[in-house]
């Protein structure tokens, strides 16, 4: 006898002893309304050619005329059942139906100029659906971004800022940038050692600031002898008077306007 039909009655030898246990264990099952139920069941409904959708009589009729053509067939009816109920296409009209899409875009119009840290911070927003909601604003061309050497800072499209009106904007988003900016402010012509003492400031941390400020015309300098005055730039001081709240976003600790804008929100998540 060979060796492997041995083994194959021996494995149906073993099949049957394990089936064994089920048949014994089987319990029969009394009808509970007796021999005869009560209702009968109805008859089933018939189901006329007219009642088939006709992309499954299409198909059917691909299948036996043309078997090659079925799937291309079924592929195409599953596209245009996908273009018909799927996702949802974000276009300038309907990206602000989404609630969290709309409480980023209100923010960034209440705090022109601000972070995306700041602008997730006020919101309680996580950073990375934070980020998206800006993403998608920023491509349908509901906001736009402004580079900078504070960093990127968001504005909305309808907001009439100047390039100058966008730079300070952005530094005033940036917490040391906005402290150095507020104090040449009120005090003209100060050194570079006023500002590291007042501010509590290392000398190359506060020279590092200045250069950027000055690259992009915000503050001028002019030499006194051995030191380095500061002065605003015009037009900037009478900018930052009007819109100086604005850094109020640049640091926790200065949330009053970010306070204000996150229950406005937030406000209005509720009432809608």
């Amino acid at each position: 006898m060979a060796p492997g039909s041995r083994i194959a009655r021996i494995a149906l030898i073993v099949f049957c002893i394990v089936l064994l246990p089920s048949a014994v264990c089987a319990t029969p099952i009394q009808p509970v309304h007796g021999p005869y139920p009560e209702q009968l069941p109805s008859d089933p409904t018939p189901l006329y050619i007219w009642n088939v959708p006709l992309s499954i009589l299409i198909l059917e009729f691909v299948c036996v005329s043309s078997p090659a053509l079925f799937i291309p067939m079924q592929l195409l009816f599953s596209l245009s059942v996908w273009l018909r109920l799927g996702q949802k296409r974000v276009t300038y009209r309907n990206v602000l139906d989404n609630e969290n899409r709309n409480a980023v875009y209100m923010c960034i119009q209440e705090n022109p100029g601000i972070h995306m840290k700041a602008l997730s911070r006020v919101l309680g927003m996580n950073i990375g659906t934070t980020r998206y909601h800006v993403e998608v604003l920023c491509r349908v061309g509901k906001v736009f971004l402004e580079q900078n050497s504070g960093g990127v800072s968001y504005f909305v499209n309808a907001d009439p800022f100047s390039d100058l009106e966008r730079k300070i904007a952005g530094y005033l988003h940036d917490h040391q940038k906005s402290r150095i900016l507020r104090f040449v402010l009120q005090h003209p012509g100060c050194t570079r050692k006023d500002i590291a003492f007042r501010l509590i400031m290392s000398g190359p941390n506060v020279t590092c600031h200045m250069r950027s400020l000055i690259r992009d015309g915000i503050i001028r300098n002019e030499r006194d002898g051995r030191n380095m005055r500061y002065y605003l730039c015009p037009d900037v001081d009478e900018y930052l008077e009007d819109h100086g709240s604005w850094n109020s976003c640049a640091h926790p600790e200065a949330g009053k306007q970010a306070l204000y804008a996150a229950v406005k929100l937030r406000g209005s998540r509720d009432s809608g």
